[in-house]
């Protein structure tokens, strides 16, 4: 089981984004995708779960070719790849357990008895327990994540992508998305695609690390090898040194 990107190639109007940008992400790993803003890291994770079509190349998961995926299909694909927004997207006219639900209610497969006990399992693995009939706007932005965390595993999916999850928050709440990013992977066995600009983040969730950069896979490996990368360009990002990249190509 695994996702696949082979030479993707995606334009915006007269910008083109991605240029053949292939990588391939192997079960039972995270795996985060750094690179500059715009570089089409949020992109990649659409074209993964069929929000977006390649204009060229080919997207795969777990054997099947997205684009040719019935609407049916796609939604059983969508049901087993979570999506954890990047601002947690979750609808302020419902309680948190309602918006946890949501999937669940779709599936149209559980009793309410049974939502109801998975809801609460969920937030009880990312440590919200009791918040049930809160609003988001009753909560504090980790907790919003931690509950859009939530409403992403509660169709126990094998695949999570998470869209810069750590964006905006403070260092210990940013220790604790991390530390439940780790959780589902060695509770739940979920394989994580993680866009992120947090290099320390990156560095302590990741089993590998990939850049995109001017469209294409510039660089992947395990983290030390991108911590003490020679290449400038990357060397230049994780580090914040704009001049190194007077020596890139």
């Amino acid at each position: 089981m695994s996702i696949e990107l082979r030479e993707v190639h995606k334009t915006f109007g007269d910008k083109q984004i991605l240029k053949g940008f292939s990588l391939e992400i192997v079960q039972g790993e995270t795996l985060s995708i750094i690179g500059h803003s715009g570089a089409g890291k949020s992109v990649t994770l659409k074209h993964i779960i069929g929000l977006v079509q390649p204009d060229e190349g080919e997207v795969w998961v777990d054997g099947h070719l997205v684009a040719d995926l019935s609407r049916d299909d796609l939604y059983e694909l969508r049901r087993r790849v979570g999506y954890v927004f990047q601002f947690a997207a979750l609808f302020d006219s419902m309680t948190i357990a309602e918006n946890v639900a949501m999937g669940l209610r779709r599936m149209k497969t559980l009793s309410e008895r049974e939502i109801a006990d998975r809801v609460r399992e969920c937030l009880e693995l990312v440590d919200l327990d009791g918040v049930e009939d809160r609003y988001p706007s009753e909560l504090s932005g980790g907790m919003v994540k931690r509950a859009g965390l939530a409403r992403a595993i509660a169709t126990r999916p094998t695949y999570l992508l998470y869209d810069e999850p750590t964006t905006g928050l403070d260092p210990v709440t940013v220790t604790v998305i991390d530390r439940l990013i780790i959780r589902m992977r060695e509770e739940l066995g979920v394989t994580g695609v993680v866009v992120t600009h947090d290099m320390q983040s990156a560095y302590r969730i990741s089993d590998r690390i990939a850049m995109l950069y001017d469209g294409r896979l510039r660089a992947v490996g395990a983290v030390d090898e991108i911590r003490h990368t020679s290449d400038p360009l990357i060397r230049a990002f994780i580090e914040g040194r704009p001049e190194l990249m007077e020596n890139a190509s």
